[in-house]
């Protein structure tokens, strides 16, 4: 009969065993597909119906994690426009394993734009290498730049910001063409950005970095947001009211949208936290039915 002291170090050691293996082989390649209405009193009728699909945290690497899983969540869905907000790759070797990734996607994240994030400034990565294999599938990289995006029967102005967190972010030269008479779409890799923004035009924010918290303990939450300014900006949809509130501060983002993100940084562990795909239909108010969550301007 085996005592029972062992039989509970033999239980121990089997449940951490099933915990670890559901952290880094199950939870991971659950993509969940968010799909949200966004609803904006100032969203010009062109844009009505526009929908956004945010990739963001891929963490590519040599060593192919839940790649797959995210190429099909990527394959399963329809956007008019893929925005990609940093931190696509992980390590230097992540740079040819994206190029890699990229070649067997396709066309299923086009028309896209992207950011970098501080995973494209580590040391030894050389951003200009990873734009060129961004840009060589197709996907347009805004640093620090605005851009009138031309779709079918449409056009969005979309500011691309690169890192604060890594402090590659120049909001002023982002800014130095926008018009602030146009709607707009602003991308940052960190949503600790929003505090830069100074008061501009901004319509809309998208932002990652934080991966939701990634391992989500019971009763306690996230540990860390892995921001230097923690403002609790951490997960989800967040009204301008929400980020004056957490943010304090005042005339900031209409809006902010942060992904949970799609990869996983450090430990290559998710817990409670599943890796998220949003894709977000803007809807101008008026026009559809107004859920006052998700309600902007």
């Amino acid at each position: 009969m085996i005592p029972a002291y062992l039989l509970l170090v033999i239980l121990t050691v089997l449940g951490l065993w099933v915990l670890l293996r559901h952290m880094k082989r199950i939870e991971p390649e659950r993509v969940e597909i968010v799909r949200r209405e966004i609803v904006s009193g100032a969203l010009p009728a062109e844009l009505d119906g526009m929908t956004l699909c945010h990739v963001s945290d891929l963490h590519i690497t040599e060593d192919l994690r839940n790649s797959r899983a995210v190429a099909d969540a990527l394959r399963s869905v329809r956007a008019d426009l893929y925005l990609l907000t940093g931190d696509m790759i992980h390590g230097r070797k992540g740079i040819a394993a994206l190029d890699r990734w990229l070649g067997e996607v396709g066309g299923d994240i086009l028309p896209a734009i992207a950011v970098f994030g501080n995973a494209e400034h580590k040391p030894r990565i050389n951003p200009n290498d990873v734009r060129t294999v961004l840009e060589g599938h197709g996907v347009r990289v805004l640093a620090n730049q605005r851009e009138i995006v031309e779709l079918t029967h449409r056009s969005i102005q979309v500011i691309g910001i690169d890192d604060p967190h890594s402090r590659h972010s120049r909001v002023a030269a982002a800014y130095s063409e926008a018009d602030s008479k146009l709607w707009t779409l602003v991308l940052i890799h960190s949503p600790e950005g929003v505090l830069e923004l100074d008061g501009r035009r901004v319509d809309l924010v998208l932002s990652g970095h934080t991966h939701g918290g990634q391992i989500l303990l019971p009763g306690i939450g996230w540990i860390s947001d892995n921001t230097h300014n923690r403002i609790g900006l951490i997960s989800g949809f967040y009204s301008q009211a929400d980020i004056a509130e957490l943010a304090g501060i005042n005339h900031g983002p209409v809006a902010l949208y942060v992904s949970r993100g799609l990869g996983t940084s450090g430990w290559p562990l998710r817990l409670r936290c599943r890796p998220e795909l949003p894709v977000l239909t803007l809807r101008r108010e008026g026009v559809a039915p107004t859920d006052r969550n998700n309600r902007i301007g």
